[in-house]
């Protein structure tokens, strides 16, 4: 029985190594058959008939905004907890909870207790008290808030303290929103640094006539530092992140070069360039494995915008 399988066991080995030595001449054989291909794809400057053509855009300038990013949180202005002024018993709801009001609206009829009226234009949120309901002075009846002017806060690092102002524009965009800007401006900058978290607290005010925002929700935030009307752009597609930084790839001198810059701010797929290029220089737009440092080229630049 031993013998047996020590037979099979020969048996299935040597199958086994054939069918490696059929999978690894059946590999070789494609590879030889591809290998010119492969060759010329990899390495076109050796065997292309004249320079590469690439796809190319050039440093321009344009109207660049230097600005923070961040989150903060939508909040009312003006809000108020509307209380019974005195004790009585809930005759009437006059308006239903989540009703928009005129200011001087009378919102309920308390027996023994004084009217109940709106003091601003606002929305009332759910009713806290039922009908015929006892409340004593000072019960808490129902919210107003008024949505039309909205406060955002929001924290920014303490290295941006020398660049901040009061009446900076600020914009906000929101989830439920995300294709819409909504505007804003800084209306306070908190004179002390949070010890905690090295951050400065800032208050915003954004118009919210169309009522799309809501109290409570969260904000992407844009605080706009300054506007550099002439910066160096360049599409931000074009970039190569590295280790070291950012480069891209120019064509000078008839030949793809390799160049190290130093980049700001990202704005709407543009990206401003602090160093490393000059105004009209191409550079390469569309990466492939063609394109490599040294490889004989020709700027094709795209006509399209960006």
């Amino acid at each position: 029985m031993k013998l047996k399988n020590i037979a099979l066991r020969k048996s299935f080995l040597t199958k086994k190594k054939h069918f490696i030595f059929w999978v690894a001449l059946t590999g070789i054989l494609i590879l030889s058959y591809f290998a010119k291909d492969l060759y010329q794809y990899f390495s076109p400057s050796e065997n292309q008939s004249g320079p590469l053509q690439v796809q190319t855009v050039r440093v321009k300038e344009a109207s660049m905004p230097e600005l923070i990013e961040t989150i903060g949180t939508l909040t009312a202005e003006k809000e108020l907890k509307m209380k019974a002024a005195g004790p009585g018993r809930v005759k009437q709801l006059l308006v239903e909870s989540g009703s928009w009001v005129k200011e001087g609206t009378l919102l309920a009829n308390i027996i023994a207790a004084p009217e109940l009226r709106a003091p601003f234009d606002g929305y009332l949120t759910d009713w806290l008290v039922k009908l015929g309901e006892q409340v004593k002075e000072g019960t808490e009846l129902v919210d107003l808030v008024d949505t039309e002017t909205l406060s955002l806060t929001y924290k920014v690092p303490e290295s941006y303290a020398s660049q901040l102002d009061l009446g900076q524009a600020v914009q906000v965009s929101v989830k439920a929103f995300p294709d819409k800007i909504f505007e804003g401006t800084v209306r306070f900058i908190s004179p002390v640094v949070d010890r905690k978290t090295y951050t400065i607290l800032i208050r915003a005010t954004v118009k919210n006539a169309g009522g799309d925002l809501w109290p409570g929700m969260s904000a992407r935030v844009k605080q706009i530092l300054a506007t550099h009307p002439k910066a160096l752009v360049i599409p931000e597609a074009s970039l190569i992140l590295t280790m070291e930084g950012y480069e891209v790839f120019v064509v000078a001198e008839g030949k793809i070069q390799k160049r190290k810059i130093e980049i700001a701010e990202k704005s709407n797929g543009k990206v401003r360039i602090i160093s490393g290029l000059n105004l009209g220089e191409p550079v390469v737009l569309t990466r492939t494995f063609n394109v490599r440092e040294g490889v004989p080229a020709a700027a094709n630049d795209w006509t399209g915008d960006w």
